[in-house]
């Protein structure tokens, strides 16, 4: 099964943040060995650059969260803007 960038992003994140990986595949609608492979080839293209895979998992997920804020500061800036009006 092929998995969509986006997919593959959170598999990344959920991973940094220490969840296993049934728990991830169940979230994903993916089996555990999609999720596996996935995790696999992720380490060993970390490991061809040079990088630590369980560094690589930890940035995705705070960059995850930054964006998760910055959406949501976004969003009670919007809802600011419209309650002055």
């Amino acid at each position: 099964m092929a998995l969509t960038p986006q997919q593959i992003a959170s598999i990344m994140k959920l991973r940094g943040l220490g969840w296993s990986q049934k728990e991830i595949a169940e979230t994903l609608g993916a089996s555990q060995q999609v999720v596996a492979y996935h995790l696999k080839k992720l380490r060993e293209k970390s490991k061809q650059k040079g990088a630590d895979a369980d560094d690589i998992f930890s940035s995705a997920l705070l960059g995850g969260l930054a964006m998760g804020a910055a959406a949501a500061g976004l969003a009670m800036l919007i809802e600011q803007l419209i309650q002055k009006e």
